[in-house]
């Protein structure tokens, strides 16, 4: 694939992004593997841009990506490292969240040549049509926006919401970018932001009709330096009263309240809180933090006029969200969670909670120096067995052995990689336990990404039960 243009289209202009972007040179930093870096490169080639996508990992470990995007004279792809030659020609950088723009000599050096840079949700926002409800928090973002997706469309469907179509994208995993010609005025779109797609957004003049915040905790410090700067970047989701209308918050830890309630600012009266305790509904997707999305989801609702009864059969229906406390199956008594999507040991514990019986786990990633001393106390609670895997494994096990020596009764177990840990889990459990696989870490010692560790504990335990496996691990 090659992405050629004529010399003298070279953008004279490079004070800031360019609305137009038919002829110009776009270098796109980081494809990545969960559709934003994808959806912009098909955009952008819709829009007759040249591009160039420049990416850190090869095109073996980019291969689905890279097959998405398919063939194009438009688009050339440099993987496997950053050129500085690519700023040369580029008219317009788009940069991946996932890069830390304060660490990345490629994009540091971008700025010091002042070429114009966005990123795929600040070029969707600025051209987006429709209301948004934008969603953001440290834990929950899309478990609420894929319960309140269901909801709308519900609600739509039975004649009862004053919208037409229901447009849903951001870090869910889903670029709206391509979606933008079928957007009109009489629709809505709900984004899931992160935190790293939230630190750019005041590079434009966009706010969302309706800011959601889940939570708010400490998280992701060692990006943003601190709580405050991590907290600030969330409050930026929020504009002036004539356009934000609503701010849905949920359990904010200190000093948070205080920061949320200057940004709300003069009119308290557009902060709706989620009401704290859990709503009377029965739920397919257990455990308390799963309550707490239900509620946030009812609040919304309310909000958009949307028909109670018809709300809340769907939050019922929600089957929920793969790698999230997934129910892989019960065999031979014994109950099997996915929770691949555990990447911090706060995360590891909200599984814990939701689990209703003794528990066998399996846990441990990436080592990135996590205290494991809170989650080993509630190790210890719930915890029967513990198989510790993966580089952080070790770790895990050895805090768990230090506080809880008075537990005897709790085994401990190291497993080399995860068909070892899923073998042992096996012969481990008895009926009417569960094993839940929840890292509690991230998955780059071993895999590309939580879904495809996701992926393999699922066919590991259907290959282990005499399920046929299916999928890329079979």
């Amino acid at each position: 694939m090659e992405a050629r243009r004529p010399a003298d289209a070279r953008r004279s202009d490079r004070s800031s992004p360019p609305r137009d972007l038919h002829g110009l040179s776009v270098l796109v930093m980081g494809l990545g593997r969960f559709g934003g870096g994808v959806g912009a490169v098909r955009w952008l080639q819709r829009q007759g841009a040249f591009v160039t996508v420049s990416d850190q990992a090869d095109a073996e470990s980019l291969r689905a990506s890279v097959e998405a995007i398919g063939d194009s004279e438009r688009v050339r792809l440099h993987l496997g490292g950053h050129d500085p030659a690519d700023l040369e020609e580029a008219d317009l950088l788009v940069v991946n969240p996932a890069v830390d723009k304060r660490r990345s000599a490629f994009f540091q050096e971008a700025v010091r040549r002042g070429l114009p840079w966005t990123t795929e949700l600040n070029l969707f926002c600025e051209r987006c049509p429709a209301p948004v409800i934008a969603v953001t928090g440290t834990y929950g973002k899309s478990t609420t926006v894929a319960m309140l997706e269901s909801a709308m469309r519900a609600a739509a469907e039975a004649g009862q919401a004053p919208f037409e179509q229901v447009f849903v994208g951001g870090n869910i995993g889903r670029s709206l970018l391509p979606e933008l010609d079928r957007i009109g005025a009489n629709d809505r779109v709900v984004l899931e932001i992160s935190n790293a797609q939230l630190e750019d957004l005041p590079r434009i003049d966009w706010f969302p009709e309706t800011a959601v915040i889940t939570n708010l905790s400490p998280h992701h410090l060692d990006r943003h330096g601190g709580y405050e700067a991590y907290v600030q970047a969330k409050l930026n989701l929020i504009g002036p009263p004539s356009r934000t209308r609503f701010v849905v918050a949920g359990p904010v830890a200190p000093p948070a309240e205080e920061w949320l309630r200057r940004r709300v600012g003069g009119e308290p009266d557009r902060l709706v809180r989620v009401p704290e305790g859990s709503p009377p509904l029965r739920l397919r997707t257990p455990g308390r933090h799963n309550r707490a999305n239900a509620a946030c989801v009812l609040t919304i609702a309310r909000i958009l006029g949307l028909p109670e009864s018809a709300v809340r059969e769907a939050v019922e229906r929600f089957p929920g969200l793969p790698h999230r406390i997934e129910h892989v199956g019960t065999f031979d008594g014994v109950d099997y969670y996915n929770d691949s999507k555990s990447t911090s040991p706060e995360a590891l514990i909200v599984a814990l909670e939701a689990m209703e019986k003794p528990v066998v786990l399996i846990a441990g990633g990436l080592e990135k120096g996590f205290d494991w001393s809170g989650c080993a106390e509630e190790i210890a609670r719930r915890v029967r067995v513990l198989i510790g895997t993966g580089q952080s494994g070790p770790a895990l096990v050895e805090a768990v052995r230090a506080g809880v020596e008075q537990r005897k009764q709790m085994e401990c177990r190291i497993a080399g990689d995860l068909p070892e840990a899923v073998r042992l889990a096996r012969s481990l459990a008895q009926a009417g336990e569960a094993v839940l696989y929840s890292p509690g870490a991230p998955s780059f010692d071993a895999y590309p990404n939580f879904v495809a560790r996701g992926e393999h504990f699922i066919e590991l335990v259907r290959s282990e039960r005499g399920v046929e496996p299916r999928g890329r691990f079979s």
